[in-house]
């Protein structure tokens, strides 16, 4: 099964077409509830080191929650602000900005600051202000963070949500996918993880890859005609109410105090490093299709037993799409002389995530060659991709 695994995800990247770089087929693929919460979520991952992402079997992060836990470790010391200005500048501030009636909010201190300081400092107004501002916004990004953990707790939002994606499905092209088991080339290695399978489901959904039945198929020569009504690739952009690239770019690119308040070969371990980091990836964005029928044939003979056992199973999703029946979706599995005949087709306007394109946290903040090593091994350090913020 692995190995017909491997000619199916090369066959997707011929036909749609995908890079090797960064493509991760999603299994299984129900269609997306039409809420935009519905669709942040399948986003909202931080995928594992796999051309096959078994979303039932392989347990995933919040990208949001693991991004959380980094900015929450993070902190500019008020130090840094003294240190712009120097120690009897920073006196005469704290006597002035004291004196104030009403006080200033937390937010309006920079401008303040600035102000004040091109009246009595000017040489190091700009400097001062810059080193407030990056103390007051570090502290209202992790008060706004606290926000959601509720209760009850809120979703993390990303631009654009169900209705525009629909809009994008139906000005968007068709497209076909053609398999044969026989002339597909199963070599993965020049993949984005040199052809690792984390684990991926047989030949319904839930089907261990060793099933009896499973292996018959995967033995067989396969057949997929697989059209597609429209396909598309959605942009995956956290809402930048909670997201600053630019604070997780220096929490990725420095092992020091600051930007984290404490240990910090310790918690970039945590976040990044190869091992163990909960935020090695992230997804740039999500493989979208609609309207999908799809047909695959064995040329295996299977026993009426066996038969009944894929009849049986096909409601819960059939390969390579694993889509479960409802909702406007149909699976239907046939025999013809023992031989296998598998379809599923779908409704319109019930989008199915079939795949991402996954980057390594360094290309996905635009981090340069000289990001710090982990405890563990060296950071990825693909090209170069503008951070997002």
């Amino acid at each position: 099964m692995a190995e017909l695994q491997n000619r199916w995800y090369n066959a997707v990247l011929q036909n749609l077409p995908a890079p090797p770089s960064t493509t991760q087929l999603v299994q299984p693929a129900p269609p997306v509830e039409l809420s935009d919460t519905a669709l942040w979520t399948r986003g909202n991952i931080v995928p594992p080191a796999s051309l096959t992402f078994n979303r039932q079997r392989v347990e995933s992060t919040s990208f949001f929650d693991a991004y959380t836990t980094v900015i929450q470790k993070l902190s500019v010391p008020e130090s840094a602000f003294v240190a712009a200005i120097g120690s009897v500048v920073h006196q005469e501030w704290l006597v002035y900005v004291r004196g104030l009636t009403p006080q200033p909010d937390e937010d309006r201190l920079p401008d303040v600051f600035y102000t004040w300081a091109m009246t009595h400092h000017p040489d190091i107004a700009n400097e001062g202000a810059s080193a407030l501002r990056d103390i007051v916004r570090l502290r209202a990004l992790q008060r706004f963070l606290c926000s959601y953990q509720g209760p009850p707790p809120k979703p993390a939002e990303y631009l654009g949500g169900i209705r525009e994606l629909l809009s994008v499905l139906r000005s968007s092209s068709s497209a076909m996918i053609s398999f044969d088991s026989t002339t597909t080339s199963g070599d993965v290695s020049g993949t984005w993880t040199r052809g690792v399978h984390k684990d991926f489901s047989g030949l319904w959904s839930g089907a261990d890859q060793f099933d009896t039945t499973t292996a018959r198929f995967a033995r067989s020569v396969v057949t997929v005609k697989a059209e597609l009504g429209a396909y598309a690739l959605w942009a995956v952009n956290p809402d930048p109410r909670w997201y600053d690239s630019s604070q997780l770019h220096v929490a990725y690119t420095k092992q020091t105090i600051p930007p984290w308040a404490s240990n910090p070969r310790l918690y970039w371990d945590m976040a990044f490093g190869e091992k163990s980091g909960r935020l090695q990836r992230a997804i740039a964005s999500l493989i979208v299709v609609e309207r999908l029928r799809s047909v695959v044939t064995s040329d295996a003979v299977f026993s009426p037993e066996d038969q009944q056992v894929v009849k049986a199973k096909a409601a819960a999703g059939l390969w390579p799409f694993f889509v479960p029946a409802g909702d406007g979706v149909t699976n239907n599995a046939d025999f013809e002389g023992g031989k296998l005949r598998l379809e599923t087709t779908t409704s319109t306007d019930r989008p199915l995530v079939i795949g991402a394109h996954v980057l390594p946290i360094a290309r996905y903040l635009g981090a340069s060659s000289t990001a710090p090593r982990s405890a563990e091994s060296s950071a990825e350090r693909p090209a170069r991709r503008p951070g997002r913020r």
